[in-house]
């Protein structure tokens, strides 16, 4: 059967779990930010795969607009992949009700916890503790490839803290596309263009001497903060402090791709 994976990514994390069961299943890869500006049809009977970074025990923005826009009807098996920084689980209600009003019922959900990278909370997990959680994510994706093939329905769900936390969900996604308006830049700016390259939301305009242009459509993923070679990019005092989070196998390009541009 044909299979096709969309994928919103930060830092890289849903982006590397998408290309490995994109390996398993001989899936074509398509970007939710290029997605979003050019849909397309989905073939008839085919596989679909959605995965993307949890937000708030929630769906980024822009995966919710992918599902308003996408037709899924046509679709033979329907699937989701969360990732997130602690053991949550899946958005599975939330899930249901936003692929079925595209068409198809989701057929399964899993979550599977990666390097957390929202540092104006906490700072990313050591060096060694991020090489055992991508060992289990890779153990945890060969079990969903499996799934997938035999085309199994499995609705993994929130924890009892997940649930709890999901009542923020709503005013947090609300708030996030003025977030930048929280956003700092340091004499550290070399004036790259970096940021805005990454940007899954075109979300920034260069401007001279570190003068960047916030457009208030932020996807609060902080790629711009995470991939900045200069660190330059802050929230506040907490992330002048913390470490930097991307994928090792994700690049500038990786980010540019998913929104449908190259270098």
């Amino acid at each position: 059967m044909n299979t096709v994976i969309y994928y919103f990514t930060g830092t890289g994390n849903s982006l590397a779990v998408a290309r490995d069961i994109a390996s398993r299943l001989d899936a074509e890869l398509i970007g939710i930010p290029a997605a979003v500006k050019a849909p397309q049809e989905i073939q008839k009977d085919a596989c679909v795969g959605i995965v993307y970074p949890l937000y708030a025990g929630g769906l980024p923005n822009v995966v919710v607009r992918f599902l308003k826009t996408v037709s899924l009807r046509n679709a033979g098996y329907v699937f989701f992949v969360a990732t997130e920084g602690g053991k949550m689980g899946a958005p599975a209600s939330q899930i249901s009700r936003l692929s079925a009003a595209a068409g198809h019922t989701a057929d399964a959900c899993w979550w599977i916890q990666m390097p957390d990278n929202y540092i104006p909370l906490s700072a990313p997990p050591e060096t060694a503790e991020q090489k055992n959680m991508y060992d289990a994510a890779r153990r945890k994706v060969a079990v969903i490839a499996e799934s997938v093939k035999n085309r199994e329905h499995h609705l993994e769900s929130m924890s009892f803290a997940g649930k709890l936390f999901g009542f923020a969900y709503g005013p947090f996604i609300k708030t996030l596309p003025a977030s930048d308006r929280k956003f700092t830049i340091s004499a550290n700016c070399s004036e790259c263009g970096v940021c805005a390259e990454v940007c899954p939301a075109d979300n920034i305009r260069i401007g001279e001497h570190g003068n960047n242009v916030w457009l208030h459509q932020c996807e609060g993923c902080l790629a711009c903060l995470h991939f900045c070679p200069e660190e330059a990019i802050n929230i506040g005092k907490k992330t002048e402090l913390r470490a930097r989070y991307r994928h090792p196998s994700v690049s500038i390009a990786d980010m540019k791709k998913q929104k449908g541009k190259s270098l």
